[in-house]
């Protein structure tokens, strides 16, 4: 076994505490990201709050990571405090937060920030400490949890615990620094190979961690989704290249180490620049550069060096999005994108160890690259909506409750009104009531309506009884009291009692009873044929409480038109008009939403009757009996087509456009032709040819009714053909 193998080997790597606790930290800092990051999903991007958090945990553990790194001795005085606070936040951890991070972030942000703030400063003294002993299986523990993630992506670990895990380990290493001065492990600090020291590997390592930053950079804000596979191939190629650097064997080939670097660094360039949605061989280029990040990498880095470093990045970064927002002609943006060729050579230009020939070479390299294969990155398109966002409606209106958006603020609601996509934020609630739906993410529901119920805060949450839309909620709903309404039911805290009810327009005696039974889970036709049989075979005081329940019905599925006709959905708004002219004919407000629709939207046999409501009023007639001839039409309905022709056809000549009503008449009297009905056309082209003797049309179509007429006589003198004809 090679001596440097060996060593490694006898600072006991595998049975060592500081080995042990490296790898505990990768894989539970990487398990919090990765739980924390997808309840985070929830949370409002928009929101100012959340980028002060990230800013603040990056500074803060950018601080103590500076701070540990070039100031070796850690005080017994900043030592001790941290311990103290890393016990307290263990407590609080434990007993005071909820089980799911979000919540702690939507109703504890300032806990949160403080304990956020001072998580980063102790795991950045921690990790500003770290060199390859304990940094290759802290990147074994990211390693290992990525691979775990793969095949296990649904984990349910509770976030307290895992900090608390956290915290303890952190508290170990603390107390571990009164304890231990000098490591065990630093006798491996000693055996680094020469390619930690050759100054002809320094430029690699820079430009390799400049591009690696960037692009990581880059891709977190283009492409949203999982980021496992860019964990996975940072943190995997990073060990390898680490691992290559031990060899012995490749002291001895500096000149080939150095040009397999080159070209590496040249490769990992082209898959940076061939980027259209910076997703393109990301793969490649992240295993290229974090390769090279650990093979390079020197045994001490100067704080000048991270600064240039930090100054690359900056400029990658300006450059790729001042591409992605400036809507520049190809061939400018090529030319801007040439910028990227100095900041990559910059590194080698300086270089006096460095031959002029690969220097050139280098340049000429990367030149050409850019020229021919820059692919600038594509702004995405946010997704259209979705139908299936959208619940089937519910009679709301019969219940006593008033919805509306300065009282209510909804999540996700099967209501007609804005729903906000995140969970709403404690400083969002106040003063009004939380209406849930349970569309997804049991989990964190569960958690929010328990901090709601703590909080004596009033909510409610909405589900339907559709067989389509049936969602697993006992869990999440088995502690709250439940109030059955007709196909829908609302779920409240106890407190809420006396604010659940019918609408008070109803009745409370026995009729209310007998209407629950007839409408409950029953079809919209059904609760139709109901309400009509009620108020055509009662009287007295049950007909009276089925028309204010028909009116309720009306006035929910209304209010559904108007919420679609808002957003911009017109198909759903049509469908939501379609429902509620069943119980009612459709009010002003209501014909204007169903005009504004129709007009774009594709025109569909179950619009007819909104298009004959419409018809009704003066101001839509037009369009309506322009939209309603050719639906007919298309579905051989040649009466109702024919009546609508002359009825658009008065209305033209009535308004005076008398160009209109000619063409619409020889379209009429085109299908008159076609139904061979020659007891109407014939009386209207005798009229016509009358009026103008001159008409070549008209002529043309009397000339075609005679030639019509005498073919079939000529077919009634032979039945045959006529039979034959006819079959």
């Amino acid at each position: 076994m090679d001596s440097q193998w060996k060593r490694f080997w006898e600072t006991g790597l595998f049975p060592s505490l500081e080995f042990s606790l490296s790898l505990s930290i990768g894989y539970v800092l990487s398990l919090f990201f990765y739980v924390a990051g997808s309840e985070l999903a929830l949370i409002d991007r928009t929101d100012t709050a959340y980028p002060v958090l990230q800013i603040l945990l990056i500074i803060s553990f950018a601080i103590g990571f500076i701070y540990r790194k070039y100031k070796q001795t850690l005080p017994f005085s900043l030592a001790l405090a941290l311990l103290v606070v890393a016990i307290l936040q263990i407590f609080w951890f434990l007993r005071a937060n909820s089980a799911e991070f979000l919540i702690d972030y939507i109703f504890s942000f300032e806990l949160v920030l403080l304990s956020g703030v001072l998580s980063a400063f102790a795991v950045g003294i921690y990790g500003g400490s770290l060199r390859d002993f304990r940094f290759l299986s802290f990147a074994l523990g990211v390693t290992v949890f990525t691979f775990y993630s793969l095949f296990e992506p649904n984990q349910n670990y509770s976030m307290k615990v895992l900090l608390a895990v956290l915290y303890i380990l952190l508290s170990l290493y603390l107390l571990s620094t009164f304890v231990q001065r000098s490591p065990y492990s630093s006798k491996f600090y000693k055996i680094r190979s020469k390619i930690g020291k050759h100054p002809l590997f320094a430029p690699f390592y820079r430009s390799a961690l400049s591009l690696l930053i960037s692009y990581c950079i880059l891709h977190l804000y283009f492409q949203p989704g999982p980021k496992i596979p860019l964990i996975l191939s940072v943190s995997f190629s990073v060990i390898f290249g680490r691992v290559l650097s031990l060899l012995g064997g490749l002291k001895k080939e500096t000149k080939a180490v150095f040009l397999i670097g080159r070209i590496a660094l040249l490769f990992a360039f082209f898959f940076f620049i061939y980027q259209t949605y910076w997703s393109s061989f990301f793969i490649a280029l992240c295993i290229i550069t974090g390769s090279i990040v650990g093979f390079f990498k020197p045994n001490k880095t100067p704080y000048k060096e991270y600064l240039l470093i930090g100054f690359e990045t900056s400029i990658y970064l300006g450059l790729s999005f001042l591409l992605y927002f400036w809507n520049l002609p190809m061939g400018i943006r090529t030319v801007s994108a040439l910028l990227f060729v100095p900041v990559l050579v910059y590194p080698y230009l300086m270089q006096k160890h460095i031959v002029r020939l690969p220097r050139i070479m280098m340049l000429a390299a990367a030149t050409l690259i850019v020229l021919l294969f820059f692919s600038p990155p594509t702004i995405r398109t946010s997704s259209p909506f979705s139908k299936k966002e959208i619940f089937d409606p519910i009679p709301f209106a019969i219940t006593n409750i008033t919805f509306n958006k300065k009282d209510y603020i909804y999540y996700k609601s099967v209501l007609p009104f804005e729903s906000n996509p995140f969970l709403p934020k404690h400083s969002e609630i106040k003063d009004k009531t939380v209406v849930l739906g349970l569309s997804s993410n049991q989990s964190q529901i569960i958690s929010y309506i328990e901090r709601l119920s703590q909080e004596q805060h009033p909510f409610l949450i909405l589900t339907t009884r559709n067989k389509s839309n049936q969602f697993h909620h006992i869990n999440a709903l088995s502690l709250l009291s439940r109030k059955s309404y007709w196909n829908f039911d609302i779920y409240y805290p106890s407190y809420l009692e006396s604010k659940i009810g019918f609408a008070s327009s109803l009745p409370v005696d026995w009729k209310l009873k007998y209407f629950a039974e007839k409408l409950d889970n029953a079809t919209t036709q059904e609760v139709v044929a109901v309400i009509d049989s009620v108020l055509k075979y009662s009287s007295g005081d049950l007909r009276k409480d089925a028309l204010e329940i028909k009116h309720l019905y009306y006035e929910s599925f209304a209010e559904y038109a108007r919420f679609y006709h808002t957003i911009g959905q017109n198909k759903l708004a049509l469908d939501a008009i379609a429902i509620a002219r069943k119980f009612e004919p459709p009010k002003p407000d209501l014909l204007r939403i169903a005009f504004n629709s129709l007009k774009f939207t594709t025109p569909e046999a179950e619009y007819i009757p909104i298009l004959e409501d419409l018809s009704l009023d003066v101001e839509f007639q037009e369009f309506a009996w322009n939209s309603l001839i050719p639906m007919f039409e298309s579905l051989g309905d040649w009466a109702n087509a024919l009546r609508t022709m002359s009825s658009l056809e008065r209305f033209y000549r009535v308004n005076n456009q008398i160009d209109q009503a000619n063409e619409l008449e020889l379209a009429r009297v085109r299908l008159f032709i076609n139904q061979e009905n020659w007891k109407e056309v014939e009386p209207i082209i005798s009229a016509r040819i009358r009026e103008n003797p001159d008409s070549v049309i008209w002529e043309r179509l009397k000339n075609e009714v005679i030639e019509k007429k005498d073919s079939l006589r000529r077919l009634s003198v032979r039945p045959d053909v006529r039979e034959a004809r006819i079959q």
